[in-house]
Protein backbone atom coordinates (compact mmCIF):
# COMPACT_ATOMS: atom_id res chain seq x y z
CA UNK A 1 0.00 0.00 0.00
CA UNK A 2 1.39 3.33 -0.92
CA UNK A 3 -0.36 6.74 0.02
CA UNK A 4 -0.32 9.30 -2.53
CA UNK A 5 0.27 12.75 -1.33
CA UNK A 6 -2.40 15.89 -2.55
CA UNK A 7 -2.28 19.36 -1.64
CA UNK A 8 -5.20 19.82 0.58
CA UNK A 9 -6.11 22.62 3.21
CA UNK A 10 -7.53 24.05 6.31
CA UNK A 11 -9.31 27.39 5.93
CA UNK A 12 -8.81 29.80 8.02
CA UNK A 13 -10.81 33.39 7.72
CA UNK A 14 -12.35 36.08 10.59
CA UNK A 15 -16.21 36.22 11.18
CA UNK A 16 -17.19 39.99 10.55
CA UNK A 17 -18.01 42.12 13.31
CA UNK A 18 -16.83 39.77 15.72
CA UNK A 19 -17.41 41.64 18.91
CA UNK A 20 -20.72 42.48 18.23
CA UNK A 21 -21.52 39.03 17.60
CA UNK A 22 -19.21 37.21 20.27
CA UNK A 23 -21.43 39.39 23.04
CA UNK A 24 -24.74 39.04 21.67
CA UNK A 25 -23.78 35.14 21.82
CA UNK A 26 -22.06 34.73 24.79
CA UNK A 27 -25.13 36.49 26.42
CA UNK A 28 -27.71 33.90 25.61
CA UNK A 29 -24.85 31.09 26.42
CA UNK A 30 -24.39 32.50 29.85
CA UNK A 31 -28.24 32.20 30.15
CA UNK A 32 -28.32 28.62 29.39
CA UNK A 33 -28.18 25.66 31.92
CA UNK A 34 -26.80 22.98 29.55
CA UNK A 35 -24.80 19.49 30.01
CA UNK A 36 -21.21 19.10 30.97
CA UNK A 37 -18.91 16.23 29.49
CA UNK A 38 -16.21 13.93 31.47
CA UNK A 39 -15.59 10.75 29.52
CA UNK A 40 -12.53 9.29 30.44
CA UNK A 41 -12.52 6.59 27.64
CA UNK A 42 -11.16 9.94 25.71
CA UNK A 43 -10.23 11.97 27.84
CA UNK A 44 -12.97 14.16 27.24
CA UNK A 45 -13.67 17.43 29.94
CA UNK A 46 -15.93 19.78 28.50
CA UNK A 47 -17.54 21.94 31.20
CA UNK A 48 -20.62 23.52 29.52
CA UNK A 49 -21.60 22.33 26.16
CA UNK A 50 -25.36 21.72 24.09
CA UNK A 51 -24.21 18.77 21.96
CA UNK A 52 -27.42 17.09 23.04
CA UNK A 53 -29.39 20.24 20.87
CA UNK A 54 -26.82 20.24 18.64
CA UNK A 55 -29.93 19.72 15.72
CA UNK A 56 -32.44 21.86 17.34
CA UNK A 57 -33.10 25.65 15.28
CA UNK A 58 -34.56 27.20 18.30
CA UNK A 59 -31.65 28.02 20.12
CA UNK A 60 -31.18 31.74 20.51
CA UNK A 61 -27.33 32.07 20.53
CA UNK A 62 -27.86 29.85 16.92
CA UNK A 63 -30.24 32.31 15.53
CA UNK A 64 -27.52 35.13 15.54
CA UNK A 65 -24.84 32.88 14.56
CA UNK A 66 -26.46 30.93 12.13
CA UNK A 67 -26.85 34.75 9.32
CA UNK A 68 -23.45 35.70 10.58
CA UNK A 69 -22.03 32.42 10.01
CA UNK A 70 -23.46 30.89 6.51
CA UNK A 71 -22.57 35.32 5.19
CA UNK A 72 -18.57 34.45 6.09
CA UNK A 73 -18.77 30.93 4.97
CA UNK A 74 -19.48 31.22 1.53
CA UNK A 75 -16.17 33.25 0.93
CA UNK A 76 -14.35 29.51 1.54
CA UNK A 77 -16.64 27.33 -0.17
CA UNK A 78 -16.60 29.67 -3.37
CA UNK A 79 -12.62 29.10 -2.57
CA UNK A 80 -12.78 25.44 -2.97
CA UNK A 81 -15.29 25.50 -5.46
CA UNK A 82 -18.44 24.54 -3.68
CA UNK A 83 -21.46 26.10 -4.22
CA UNK A 84 -24.07 24.91 -1.87
CA UNK A 85 -23.84 22.70 1.67
CA UNK A 86 -26.32 21.52 4.14
CA UNK A 87 -25.32 22.41 7.74
CA UNK A 88 -26.04 19.49 10.11
CA UNK A 89 -25.08 20.08 13.44
CA UNK A 90 -24.04 23.30 15.12
CA UNK A 91 -22.88 23.68 18.96
CA UNK A 92 -21.16 25.43 22.13
CA UNK A 93 -18.49 24.29 24.10
CA UNK A 94 -16.87 26.00 26.68
CA UNK A 95 -13.62 25.46 28.72
CA UNK A 96 -12.42 25.90 32.30
CA UNK A 97 -9.01 25.78 33.67
CA UNK A 98 -7.98 22.17 32.55
CA UNK A 99 -10.53 20.87 30.19
CA UNK A 100 -10.11 19.19 26.82
CA UNK A 101 -10.99 17.14 24.54
CA UNK A 102 -9.62 14.33 23.22
CA UNK A 103 -8.66 13.09 19.49
CA UNK A 104 -11.74 12.81 17.40
CA UNK A 105 -13.17 12.93 14.65
CA UNK A 106 -16.76 13.99 12.79
CA UNK A 107 -19.14 12.49 10.08
CA UNK A 108 -19.91 14.90 7.78
CA UNK A 109 -17.59 16.32 4.79
CA UNK A 110 -16.50 19.29 6.46
CA UNK A 111 -16.26 20.20 10.46
CA UNK A 112 -14.94 23.38 11.91
CA UNK A 113 -14.20 25.86 14.88
CA UNK A 114 -15.43 29.67 15.79
CA UNK A 115 -13.21 31.11 18.25
CA UNK A 116 -15.90 32.47 19.92
CA UNK A 117 -14.21 33.37 23.21
CA UNK A 118 -10.48 33.30 23.18
CA UNK A 119 -8.26 35.08 25.75
CA UNK A 120 -4.39 35.24 24.78
CA UNK A 121 -2.92 31.58 26.00
CA UNK A 122 -6.05 29.86 26.04
CA UNK A 123 -5.48 25.94 24.57
CA UNK A 124 -5.38 25.70 20.48
CA UNK A 125 -6.86 23.24 18.17
CA UNK A 126 -4.34 20.10 17.03
CA UNK A 127 -5.06 18.63 14.10
CA UNK A 128 -3.80 15.36 12.38
CA UNK A 129 -2.22 14.92 8.44
CA UNK A 130 -3.99 11.85 7.18
CA UNK A 131 -0.59 11.51 4.92
CA UNK A 132 1.77 11.83 7.18
CA UNK A 133 -0.20 11.41 10.75
CA UNK A 134 1.87 14.99 11.75
CA UNK A 135 -0.15 17.11 14.40
CA UNK A 136 -0.19 20.59 13.84
CA UNK A 137 -1.39 23.44 16.71
CA UNK A 138 -3.35 25.76 14.19
CA UNK A 139 -2.40 29.38 15.11
CA UNK A 140 -5.71 31.89 15.52
CA UNK A 141 -6.89 34.42 17.90
CA UNK A 142 -10.46 34.91 18.71
CA UNK A 143 -12.80 35.95 16.17
CA UNK A 144 -11.30 33.68 13.55
CA UNK A 145 -12.91 30.62 12.31
CA UNK A 146 -11.43 27.75 10.44
CA UNK A 147 -12.79 24.84 8.32
CA UNK A 148 -11.55 21.56 7.56
CA UNK A 149 -12.18 18.13 6.22
CA UNK A 150 -14.39 16.34 9.19
CA UNK A 151 -12.36 12.85 8.57
CA UNK A 152 -8.77 14.96 10.17
CA UNK A 153 -8.40 13.74 13.20
CA UNK A 154 -7.92 16.60 15.45
CA UNK A 155 -8.38 17.48 19.52
CA UNK A 156 -8.92 21.00 21.45
CA UNK A 157 -5.78 20.38 24.02
CA UNK A 158 -5.86 21.27 27.65
CA UNK A 159 -6.72 24.17 28.38
CA UNK A 160 -5.48 27.23 30.57
CA UNK A 161 -6.99 29.79 33.70
CA UNK A 162 -9.37 31.39 31.46
CA UNK A 163 -12.92 30.65 29.73
CA UNK A 164 -12.51 29.55 26.26
CA UNK A 165 -15.85 29.22 24.31
CA UNK A 166 -16.04 27.91 20.96
CA UNK A 167 -18.71 27.27 18.20
CA UNK A 168 -18.25 24.10 16.50
CA UNK A 169 -20.23 22.72 12.86
CA UNK A 170 -20.68 19.69 10.63
CA UNK A 171 -21.92 20.37 6.89
CA UNK A 172 -21.71 18.39 4.14
CA UNK A 173 -21.38 19.55 0.20
CA UNK A 174 -24.20 19.06 -2.11
CA UNK A 175 -23.23 17.95 -5.01
CA UNK A 176 -26.02 17.83 -7.30
CA UNK A 177 -27.44 20.74 -9.39
CA UNK A 178 -29.95 22.51 -7.31
CA UNK A 179 -32.69 25.39 -8.15
CA UNK A 180 -30.75 25.22 -11.41
CA UNK A 181 -27.72 25.90 -10.19
CA UNK A 182 -24.22 24.15 -10.32
CA UNK A 183 -23.43 22.59 -7.24
CA UNK A 184 -19.71 22.71 -8.24
CA UNK A 185 -18.02 25.81 -9.58
CA UNK A 186 -15.68 23.28 -12.10
CA UNK A 187 -14.54 25.83 -13.61
CA UNK A 188 -11.65 26.67 -10.61
CA UNK A 189 -10.20 23.21 -11.37
CA UNK A 190 -6.25 23.32 -12.39
CA UNK A 191 -5.62 20.68 -15.18
CA UNK A 192 -2.18 19.57 -15.30
CA UNK A 193 -2.73 16.86 -17.61
CA UNK A 194 -5.52 17.34 -20.01
CA UNK A 195 -6.33 13.95 -20.96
Amino acid sequence: MKKIQINDCICQSKIKNHSIVRDEILFEIDKRDDDSLHDSFYTDSISKLDWNASESPDRPWLKIFLPVFRENLKEILDSLGYSKVVIKDVWYQQYLEGDTHGWHIHGDHFTGVYYLEFPEGCSQTEIVSPYDLTARKIDVVEGDFIVFPAHYIHRGLPNTKKRKTIISYNFSVIGDATDGEPALNVSLIKKINPN
